[in-house]
């Protein structure tokens, strides 16, 4: 009996020090289609040791080379047929892209970068909200890896704004199935070995020094930009100051934006119709994302 006795206990203290572990998040940026955190795990009383190689000086363009390379396959349609789809769209990599690069900056040698996007898809009818979660930090050997949770999952109802962020539970490094892997890498990366020798599904390693070099190859977009009239060719309206013309590229941004605010307008009444939220979680939410508008 005190043997048992003695095995429990022991089986008690181990489950509690196991249980205790946890990642200790450290809020970076907060936006309406953007999270971006630090997080270190903790143990019991002390940090768990890491090797990351961290911080790290990385470009934005790398970054945004690897994200705009990223694949998976989706279901869609009543048959689920798969289909391959960029994990992102431009307008996640351009507001995300530079935020993973400032943070992996400041990040030290215990933390990784975890970060939520949302974005909207298309569905058979309607437009989707969807949330795409993962982890990303540089390892020895000069290799950037970057691993997801979730791959333009439908959100929660609830999740209206990443602003208060709903963090998976499972670690991302530890996924070893998922109904939306990665369905492809560049010659510069490759899908992270599992220690069964299986790949893991959604958790890719891209060699820097490569992915630079890639980036660099990469053709750089032509920005139109509206040429000012010149002084003399101006019309004369008294003291009255010529109105600033946007750039194509600020005036395509903010048609995008306006063009996902309107969406998610048609989703909220969509919800709001089929009586999945009240009149009073609906009038505000429309608030919220009416406020956006400038």
């Amino acid at each position: 009996m005190k043997r048992i006795a003695v095995l429990l206990i022991m089986s008690a203290v181990l489950f509690s020090a196991c249980s205790s572990t946890q990642w200790v998040r450290t809020p970076v940026a907060k936006e309406f289609d953007l999270n971006v955190t630090l997080e270190q795990h903790q143990g019991a009383s002390t940090s768990i040791q890491q090797k990351y190689e961290h911080p790290y000086e990385i470009a934005v363009a790398d970054i945004k080379k690897l994200m705009a390379d990223l694949t998976y396959i989706e279901k869609v349609g009543l048959k689920n047929t798969k289909k391959q789809s960029p994990v992102f769209q431009a307008v996640e990599i351009d507001r995300l892209a530079p935020v993973l690069a400032e943070t992996l900056a400041t990040a030290d040698a215990g933390q990784r970068v975890r970060f939520i996007s949302f974005n909207t898809g298309k569905a058979l009818v309607f437009s989707v909200s969807r949330k795409t979660e993962g982890v990303i930090f540089i390892e020895s050997g000069g290799r950037l890896n970057i691993a997801f949770n979730l791959i333009n999952s439908e959100r929660r109802v609830s999740e209206t704004t990443a602003l208060s962020p709903n963090y998976s539970r499972a670690d991302p490094l530890k996924i070893q199935t998922s109904e939306t892997p990665i369905s492809s890498t560049a010659p510069y990366a490759e899908l992270h070995k599992l220690e069964t020798g299986k790949q893991a599904p959604m958790w890719v390693v891209a060699d820097l020094e490569k992915l630079k070099a890639a980036a660099k190859a990469a053709p750089v977009p032509v920005v139109e930009v509206t040429k000012e009239v010149p002084p003399a060719a101006a019309p004369k309206t008294g003291s009255m100051a010529a109105p600033v013309e946007k750039t194509a590229a600020a005036q395509a941004s903010e048609e995008r934006l306006n063009a996902d605010i309107k969406n998610k307008l048609k989703f909220l009444k969509e919800l709001r119709g089929e009586g999945l939220i009240s009149e009073n979680d609906y009038n505000a939410k429309k608030m919220d994302l009416l406020d956006t508008l400038d």
